[in-house]
């Protein structure tokens, strides 16, 4: 994030689930023009498909990136959604939201060619495969 130029916060330490860090990261930042929720554990997800995503949503009220078909992260919403990401509590996070939004057709499903946006960290072998392409100084997918 730091390297995108885009404005942040860190939300730590909350009880619950992702619900609830949704909702006080969005708490924090009321005044905000929207919000991108990019979980810790995406290490890979490169600048540019942070700002794609963030100067999508100009056009749209909700973004989730897709790589290959596998919808991914970050979820992108605009201010419109505050009243919705607000009251989010419990381990969903905001993925009610995103389908309500799909039946009304305000999500759009972004294509972007980064692996970061899909590859998270949960497993051992998730953070060997991750070590590994950061090692690799061949190209990789972006």
């Amino acid at each position: 994030m730091r390297a995108s130029g885009l404005e942040w916060l860190l939300v730590t330490d909350i009880e619950g689930g992702m619900g609830d860090t949704i909702a006080a990261g969005v708490k924090a930042t009321e005044g905000a023009a929207g919000w991108l929720v990019l979980p810790a554990d995406l290490p890979l997800i490169s600048t540019d498909s942070l700002r794609t995503i963030t100067h999508a949503l100009d056009s749209c009220v909700a973004i989730v990136p897709h790589c290959h078909g596998r919808p991914g992260h970050p979820v992108g919403f605009r201010r419109e959604c505050y009243p919705l990401l607000r009251p989010l509590s419990g381990a969903d996070g905001a993925k009610h939201v995103v389908r309500a939004l799909r039946y009304r057709g305000l999500v759009l499903d972004l294509p972007l060619n980064d692996i970061g946006t899909v590859q998270d960290i949960d497993t051992i072998s998730d953070l060997v495969f991750v070590e590994s392409l950061l090692l690799n100084p061949s190209p990789r997918e972006r």
